[in-house]
């Protein structure tokens, strides 16, 4: 058995191969094979870019192109479940466009194959190279990318062998055939074609169920190089499938093709198709594409399902369109699927005639086209009627005129039997064709009626006269022509009390019905007017002064009596008029009975200073100097405050002879009454005073003359919040006095500021700044507002011990409450080495030769520090583990240790440790210390570095050949001897 040892390193250029050894079961044979170096450099053409997308790349004129940096534009939908075997085929209309640096897209058909290849065919136009020029016009494009994702074809342009123009139609087509891939471009209007054939790399039919593993689609795709992100300004492009896609999905990617290229924008939608009506739509970074499985739209272009529909029946002339399509004024007829700019006007007619018979548009036309999807135009068919007369009608429930016009086709009419107008005139209506109809085609209408006039009565009563000779009563309403009316002058009575008078008629009492009329009677209307009084009365009777008795009143007569007040002896009552019934002012529209009312009225007589107001009968009044009022009143004089102005007022003290009486006789009344002054206090505090004899505060309020009031300087509100009076302003002006007398309004405006008291529990002294001025802290009364910001600095209470803070709670604070401030410390010791070793205090470990240890605190010195794995330190101290209660010095002894490995036997020795390697070997071996020193047995070495010697025995030579000779000569001897006892004897 045969084992093979091999120690390699590998790196990106290649691999070295170290040394091996072989090795048999009977023998050992050792080779070393030395530095043998394999180097691989690996140098890629191009860069390769794996992602979802996969830009087409750019063309190079020359391989010494310096290249600039695109963005690459793509709109795409893929196929997911379309019918495909051996070839695929779309048409799209193309479009001569450019963005601003000139370069324009190509449109694309995709496949990927069942051996994961991708073959991409179309018709670019302007398209780019990698120095920022570019090929122009139309050429067909192709490339080819294999199934690990890399590009291996392409991208090639290739000249059609004709024209195309902007706007045809190009049939693109990928097919499998005998081993090869056939991609062409065919210009179905001008027939210029062209053809590329590839290898199909043993591909057998066109797949959809590979979309998007290594970002290859089958499908559609505009693609479009500029120089800026997010162009999105692609004019309307329509490609046409085959067959329809059940199942697709609409995408838009902008990739900025550095290396290796980034994604900067992505977004991707997949939809099912219900039914080829209906265009699924995606939006994104300016850029628009839609699809309704058999079309697919890029660009500003809005994809319509035009329809019309005509309400009423059926309307065969023919209806055209016109709308914009890239710019291009297009034609077609209804209904139709068209391909409209984004935010263009869509144009139809908005009547079509036939004759007697024409549709209208239910639309406002043009319609501005802002989304794709279903249209459905509405058209109402018309007929158009022909009649002798307007006549009034009732069309599908709503009265109007009928007259000759077009009219909905299917309305229901139905004639009606009066036909009125605006003259106050109609026509009776006799016999018309039919009752009703229905409009389903162009009619004429012919209708025999008379004429007819209004005729109004304007009369307040019943009119009697004649009608054509025939006594009647005339009332207004319609009358034939020529009809002949007279009206009687007769007076009509109503009842007892009402009567009328007719004075005139106009126009005449007796009048030819030719037009119509308004007849007019001036009527004299009278009512009986009643008069109850216990006193003379008198009154306006139409503005002259008359008395008023009972008798007859023409309608529409002012009665405006008047109220005079009867006084009795001396004055010391009077009646007046309580009321007139049913009112002071009449006018006669009606018979009526006038009641009058009186009432007895006495004095009563005010002496005061202020005005004086009383609840009369439960009613608040000003009591004047001197008033009337009504015997039996109820009269209670109520207690109110009079203010002379907003800072002095006048209270109430007595009322005399009394407050509340009934007057029953003449009555004067007198009222007495006290000064108080209003204080004024402006404090952000509550003012705590002695007021008569109280502890209390002092509030904003009214004050007897002479009150005393005494301001506390300093209050305590608490044992640890007080306030304290800063200064006092009296109406204006500063003073010290804190007793205040009130003779007058006083404004009074008082400065207090809020203290607290600041706790301390600390056993070392602290540091703050109070109001930014550092200072020792101490405990006590602190104003409101104070900042305080206490210092975090270290105590020394000698050069060897300290206290440093912990915290300070709490460390910063504005003086609002009162505070008690904790300072929390920790005491240390310094401990001295005399030389910088590793010591480990609490769980972290220093090389220091002094440091400040926590009181208690325990801090350990290693017994070794491993500088490698064969050398070390030995730290020599008397302890390794010390509590450090006090400052401590310690003091330790590094030794440097070598690791002595004799064969194979390991041990730490000091550096410059004496050994001597020895050992026992038989005579006919021989024995060399191999490794660091390569010495013969017995020699002594000094231990100054990590040693390694192993005893390595061969045979001694010398004795082995010494033996070798013995035995030789032995074995001779042995022969010779035998030779001589087989020799024959003679």
């Amino acid at each position: 058995m045969i084992l093979i040892y091999s120690t390699t390193e590998e790196s990106s250029v290649g691999k070295t191969l170290k040394s091996f050894c072989i090795k048999t079961k009977n023998m050992e044979w050792k080779v070393i094979i030395t530095a043998i170096l394999l180097i691989i450099s690996l140098i890629p053409l191009t860069s390769t870019y794996h992602s979802d997308a996969k830009p087409l790349p750019l063309s190079s004129l020359n391989p010494n192109d310096p290249g600039i940096t695109f963005y690459d534009e793509q709109i795409f939908m893929t196929l997911n479940s379309y019918p495909v075997s051996t070839n695929l085929v779309a048409y799209v209309k193309v479009i001569a466009q450019t963005s601003d640096s000139g370069y324009g897209p190509a449109y694309l058909l995709n496949a990927i194959t069942n051996n994961d290849w991708w073959y991409q065919v179309g018709v670019a136009y302007n398209w780019p190279y990698t120095n920022g020029s570019f090929d122009p016009g139309f050429h067909m494009i192709y490339m080819v990318w294999n199934s690990s994702g890399d590009p291996v074809l392409g991208p090639v342009l290739l000249n059609f062998n004709g024209n195309v123009n902007s706007g045809d139609e190009i049939m693109l087509e990928i097919e499998i055939s005998n081993g090869n891939i056939v991609l062409s471009a065919y210009d179905n209007t001008t027939g210029s074609k062209a053809i590329a054939t590839v290898n199909a790399n043993g591909a057998s039919n066109i797949v959809t169920d590979l979309n998007f593993l290594h970002g290859y689609i089958t499908g559609l795709m505009t693609e479009w190089y500029h120089l800026r992100a997010y162009f999105g300004g692609e004019l309307g492009v329509v490609y046409r499938l085959q067959h329809l896609a059940t199942s697709f999905t609409l995408g838009v990617n902008e990739i900025y093709l550095t290396s290796p290229p980034q994604s900067i924008a992505s977004n991707e939608i997949a939809y099912s198709v219900l039914n080829n009506y209906t265009f699924y739509n995606l939006s994104y970074i300016e850029a628009y594409t839609a699809s309704n499985g058999y079309y697919f739209i890029t660009g500003n272009l809005y994809p319509i399902f035009l329809n019309y529909k005509v309400i009423g029946g059926s309307f065969n002339i023919p209806i055209n369109i016109t709308y914009f399509y890239d710019g291009s004024k297009e034609i077609t007829r209804l209904p139709s699927l068209i391909f409209v700019d984004t935010n263009t006007n869509i144009s139809m007619p908005s009547i079509v005639l036939e004759g007697l018979s024409r549709i209208i548009s239910l639309n406002s036309t043009p319609i501005l086209a802002t989304r794709s999807g279903n249209l459905t135009v509405y058209y109402q068919l018309q007929y158009f009627i022909n009649i002798n007369i307007p006549v009034n009608a009732s069309i599908n429930g709503i009265y109007t005129t009928l007259s000759s016009g077009w009219y909905n086709a299917s309305i229901k009419v139905l004639i009606s039997p009066f036909t009125y107008y605006p003259n106050s005139s109609r026509i009776m209506v006799f016999s018309y064709p039919t009752t009703q109809f229905i409009l389903n085609s162009p009619i004429n209408l012919s209708i025999t009626y008379i004429l007819q006039y209004y005729v109004h009565v304007d009369s307040l009563t019943p009119l009697f006269g004649s009608i054509n000779g025939t006594n009647a009563t005339i009332f207004s309403g319609w009358y034939n022509q020529n009809t002949i009316i007279q009206i009687y002058n007769i007076t009509f009575y109503q009842s007892n009390e009402t009567r009328a008078l007719i004075t005139k008629i106009l126009p005449a009492n007796k009048i030819l019905v030719n037009m119509s009329y308004t007849i007019t009677v001036n009527e004299l209307v009278q009512y009986f007017i009643t008069v109850k009084s216990q006193i003379p009365i008198y009154a306006l009777i139409n503005g002259t002064n008359s008395t008023l008795t009972s008798n007859w009143y023409n309608k529409g007569t002012f009665i405006n009596v008047e109220n005079i007040t009867y006084y009795g002896p001396n004055n010391e009552y009077r009646y007046v008029i309580a009321s007139i019934l049913p009112s002071r002012n009449i006018t006669v529209e009606n018979p009526i009975t006038i009641s009058i009312i009186t009432v007895k009225q006495y004095p009563l007589s005010v002496y005061s200073k202020i005005p004086v107001y009383a609840l009369v009968n439960g009613t608040n009044e000003t009591l004047q100097k001197y008033s009337w009022f009504n015997t039996g009143t109820r009269i209670q004089i109520e207690n109110i405050t009079y203010y002379i102005n907003s800072t002095a007022r006048l209270l109430i003290e007595k009322i005399l002879p009394y407050s509340n009486f009934t007057l029953l006789q003449p009555i004067n009344i007198t009222i007495i009454t006290l000064p108080q002054y209003f204080l004024n206090v402006s404090s952000s505090y509550p003012v705590y005073i002695l007021f008569n004899g109280k502890n209390t505060t002092l509030s904003d309020g009214w004050y007897n003359n002479g009150t005393e009031i005494k301001l506390y300087p300093i209050w305590y509100i608490n044992q640890t919040e007080r306030q304290k009076l800063m200064s006092i302003s009296l109406n204006g002006k500063p003073t010290s006095n804190n007793v205040i007398i009130v003779d007058g309004p006083i404004s009074l405006k008082l400065d207090y500021i809020i203290q607290y008291y600041i706790s301390l529990i600390s056993i070392i002294p602290i540091k703050a700044l109070i109001n930014s001025t550092l200072t020792n802290f101490t405990p006590g009364w602190y104003n409101s507002g104070t900042l305080i910001s206490f210092i975090n600095m270290t105590y020394y209470v000698s050069n060897n011990t300290r206290y440093i803070i912990l915290s300070i709670v709490p460390f910063n604070l504005t003086v609002n409450t009162s505070v008690t401030v904790k300072v929390t410390t920790l005491r240390e010791y310094l401990v001295i080495i005399n030389t910088p070793v590793l010591i480990t205090v609490a769980n972290k470990t220093i090389n220091t030769s002094e440091i400040w240890v926590p009181a208690g605190q325990s801090i350990s010195i290693p017994r070794y520090v491993n500088i490698s794995n064969n050398v070390r330190i030995f730290y020599n101290t008397t302890s390794y583990l010390i509590n450090v209660t006090q400052p401590t010095n310690i003091n330790v002894k590094p030794v440097k240790e070598y690791l002595v490995t004799i064969n194979g036997n390991s041990e730490w020795l000091p550096s410059g440790s004496v050994i001597t390697l020895t050992q026992f070997i038989p005579i006919y071996e021989q024995g060399k210390w191999i490794g660091t020193y390569n010495v013969s047995n017995g020699v002594t070495i000094t231990v100054n570095e990590p040693i390694t010697e192993t005893l390595v025995k061969t045979l001694n030579g010398t004795f082995v050949g010494i033996i070798a000779i013995v035995i030789a000569v032995i074995v001779l001897g042995i022969l010779i001897l035998t030779v001589r006892r087989s020799r024959p004897k003679f």
